[in-house]
């Protein structure tokens, strides 16, 4: 069975996934292709892991200092008044978070992000909104 998120990866490392923001050593931080959330990514492991328990104990820890720099970089662009991050991989068996920036005028602030889930393909980012949103992330990045 083939792997969506390692299918990115392979299409990243031939330059034909123009969603990347940022790579780290272990892994890639993409914006996610609907912007439901505005400033929603997706933070993938370059190698195919099922669970965290399989990632090598120093990798662990350099993917959660990856992790808190593109929280950090999605919070400073979008200025949310909180960040809902995520990993369950019970879609895609391979590691990855979301970071949904939420917003006080959300609908259903209080609620999962999950619950628009039916929504967010109403949300898919035009070729001109994508390059700008990576682009501001990316400035972000030369400041960090």
């Amino acid at each position: 069975m083939s792997c969506l998120l390692c299918e990115r990866v392979g299409r990243t490392h031939l330059n034909q996934y123009p969603f990347l923001i940022h790579e780290f050593k272990n892994s890639y931080l993409y914006l996610g292709e609907h912007q439901f959330y505005r400033g929603y990514c997706v933070l993938v492991t370059k190698e195919h892991f099922r669970e965290m328990t399989d990632v090598p104990e120093d990798k662990r820890e350099e993917l959660f200092k990856e992790m808190m720099k593109a929280h950090s970089a999605i919070e400073k662009v979008f200025k949310p008044k909180k960040m809902n991050m995520c990993s369950l991989g019970n879609v895609v068996d391979h590691v990855h978070w979301h970071f949904f920036p939420r917003y006080e005028n959300d609908p259903q602030f209080t609620n999962p992000p999950w619950l628009q889930m039916h929504l967010f393909d109403s949300a898919k980012v035009t070729t001109d909104e994508r390059d700008e949103l990576i682009r501001m992330l990316k400035d972000q990045f030369i400041l960090m």
